[in-house]
């Protein structure tokens, strides 16, 4: 069965001298998995440089149930993304997000809520011309909502400590691999309550490092097998964040 539909891409891992192995999310299908082969021809339907994170791709699908890896016909590129393309923070941001998708997101079923809320993301990252070292911090406490495991805005001065695995400001601080301690979790709850990035701007690097930790921490208590986050090193240096 070959089918059309709107994708954006999330990883590409090398399987062969001319073939990739690239995971995308759908709103049709959900998170799949597809073969590419690269033709060194200028007339090919598939063109390498399409595979950066976030990219937004129109694509011919293959599909067959009895397999793993789905074959791809043909893709193009539907939006202009040249600003995450060529701008490292950007580009650093949208890698970041892809792992975080890949890390979440186990289950091959469309959602298309989800997927729509990635792609505006995707647009508001490639048109935004300031305030996007904070953008990635709003993407985890939203996305988290979204798939399930929503951080509780509970802050108040009778509970003003988070706590990771119930995942709400709780009464009591419990340890340091489980709670956040008062200014940490002040700074959570400024984050909760922030619609946008520019009500981050005060954020220094020191409190942006400190929300990111706790938040993967949290990611990584509530989703099985998540593990550490490979691009978080990459992240921290481009950002000093």
């Amino acid at each position: 069965m070959i089918k059309k539909t709107e994708a954006i891409v999330l990883n590409k891992i090398k399987y062969s001298d001319n073939s990739f192995i690239v995971n995308l999310i759908s709103e049709d299908f959900g998170r799949f998995a597809t073969i590419i082969r690269i033709s060194k021809t200028s007339k090919s339907n598939i063109k390498q440089s399409s595979f950066f994170p976030l990219n937004i791709i129109e694509t011919e699908v293959k599909l067959k149930n009895t397999r793993e890896l789905q074959s791809l016909n043909y893709c193009n590129n539907i939006e202009n993304l040249q600003n995450i393309l060529f701008d490292i923070n950007k580009l650093t941001i949208a890698q970041f997000i892809a792992e975080i998708i890949l890390k979440t997101l186990k289950e091959e079923e469309a959602n298309p809520k989800i997927y729509n809320y990635i792609r505006d993301f995707v647009i508001k990252l490639n048109s935004n011309l300031s305030n996007t070292n904070n953008i990635h911090l709003l993407f985890l406490k939203d996305f988290a909502a979204l798939s399930g495991f929503e951080i509780q805005n509970n802050y108040c001065k009778e509970t003003p400590f988070f706590n990771i695995r119930e995942g709400l400001f709780s009464t009591v601080y419990v340890s340091g691999s489980e709670s956040l301690d008062l200014y940490e979790s002040q700074i959570l709850f400024n984050l909760l309550s922030a619609k946008n990035s520019n009500e981050l701007i005060k954020l220094n690097s020191k409190d942006k490092r400190i929300l990111l930790e706790k938040i993967l921490l949290f990611y990584e208590h509530h989703i099985p097998n998540f593990g550490k986050t490979k691009s978080l090193q990459i992240l921290q240096e481009v950002f000093n964040a």
